[in-house]
């Protein structure tokens, strides 16, 4: 074994051992602070079976790419699938979270323990404490029922899965700036107007849904077009290059300081209809999710490293 091999074994079992001890002090301190639940980056650990050798009668929510993770059949964990697309601490925190409200395995009031890592290291490194009503504006006063509706389904999560690779790669390594919006198309129907002739009219439904991963080509050359893309609830591009048309009414939509056109309609649209609107960003690469008129959240894009 050279010794180039051996100082980088020797860097992996250090690591490996790190994220064995921060494991072991998540646990003791979600006892101390009588916290149940434990939200965990399942991809940062070489083996999960380590959370067994430290857990009482904790529940965790494993956040991983697929939803083959093993765990026990009488276990009370779930799994959250997020995206296969970088993002950082931060940002696996809010969709994480957002997703197990969303899908009421977390209430607002909860208190939970986080445990993360830099993207594909494979080693532990961040516990966060984090409350959802304490810590995240939006879920103030949200009405969670109505909300899962909206958010807690494959169509939104594919779109966010899309979103994000077209702010991580978009092309020739720039962000691919676009608007997606998901909802009811007779809702939608009133506020949209075609910039240019529909791409997406005369093809078979099958070929225009998102969930063929042979559709995200097409997609990054449709996010070049000026305008949005209009996704119905099945998951299907009803239209590319569309105007959206509804009024902004300072009442209704709440735009921050700084943002362009794109959010503005985003925030538009999604305050006159029960839509949701995912902008990418051409400048900066972050993806903000609106709903209700206002932003819901906004996942930046990861630094190299991060």
């Amino acid at each position: 074994m050279t010794r180039r091999k051996r100082k980088k074994r020797q860097q992996a079992r250090r690591e490996h051992i790190e994220s064995k001890v921060l494991v072991k002090a998540a646990f003791e301190l979600a006892r101390a602070l009588e916290i149940d639940s434990l939200l965990v980056q399942a991809e940062q650990l070489r083996d999960v079976r380590i959370v067994e050798k430290h857990r009482q009668s904790e529940r965790v929510i494993w956040l991983s790419p697929t939803e083959d993770l093993a765990i026990a059949d009488d276990s009370l964990d779930v799994v959250l699938c997020l995206p296969q697309t970088p993002l950082s601490r931060v940002g696996q925190l809010k969709l994480g979270l957002l997703l197990a409200v969303l899908n009421q395995h977390v209430t607002l009031d909860e208190s939970l323990l986080f445990l993360s890592g830099v993207p594909g290291s494979e080693r532990l490194d961040t516990l966060l404490i984090v409350n959802p009503r304490r810590d995240f504006p939006w879920f103030k006063e949200r009405d969670v029922a109505k909300d899962n509706q909206l958010f807690a389904t494959r169509e939104l999560a594919r779109v966010l899965e899309i979103a994000l690779l077209l702010a991580a790669e978009g092309r020739e390594g720039h962000p691919l700036g676009t608007i997606f919006v998901v909802g009811d198309q007779d809702e939608l129907a009133p506020h949209l107007r075609q910039l240019i002739l529909n791409p997406c009219a005369g093809h078979a439904k099958r070929d225009r849904n998102i969930h063929d991963p042979e559709l995200l080509e097409t997609l990054r050359e449709l996010a070049a077009i000026d305008g949005a893309m209009v996704i119905s609830h099945t998951g299907v591009v009803e239209s590319a290059g569309t105007y959206l048309a509804a009024p902004a009414r300072k009442k209704k939509a709440k735009l921050a300081a700084g943002l362009g056109a794109r959010h503005a309609a985003a925030a538009a649209i999604t305050a006159e209809t029960e839509s949701v609107a995912v902008v990418v960003s051409s400048s900066s690469g972050t993806v903000t999710v609106f709903q209700g008129g206002e932003a819901v959240f906004a996942f930046e894009k990861p630094p190299h490293g991060m």
